[in-house]
């Protein structure tokens, strides 16, 4: 692929931690109030398999046999995150639903 191709890819998988971490954030204050278990340190796991996606994007070429690696490490992060966001922010869902 293109040299500009892997460079967004890196840096959208950045952008993904970030998104993370101020989910993580906004989780944790919420968590704290209802004194809920701390289940946002499942998105710290979130943001390292994020980060480390978008380091090997950096460094290596989508050509590269790392190219199923890299995105099986994105799914892994982006699943706990899903999973720390159904926990957190699932009651959202169920007063839209009640209405």
């Amino acid at each position: 692929m293109n040299l500009n191709v892997d460079i967004m890819d890196s840096f959208s998988f950045f952008l993904f931690a970030f998104i993370f971490y101020f989910l993580s954030a906004l989780s944790r204050r919420l968590g704290e109030v209802l004194g809920m278990k701390k289940y946002y340190y499942l998105y710290y796991a979130g943001i390292f398999f994020a980060i480390l996606d978008s380091i090997l994007s950096a460094l290596f070429s989508t050509g590269d046999n790392l190219f199923f690696i890299r995105y099986v490490f994105f799914s892994i992060g982006l699943t706990l995150s899903l999973i720390a966001s159904i926990i957190y922010w699932g009651w959202l869902i169920k007063e839209l639903i009640r209405g």
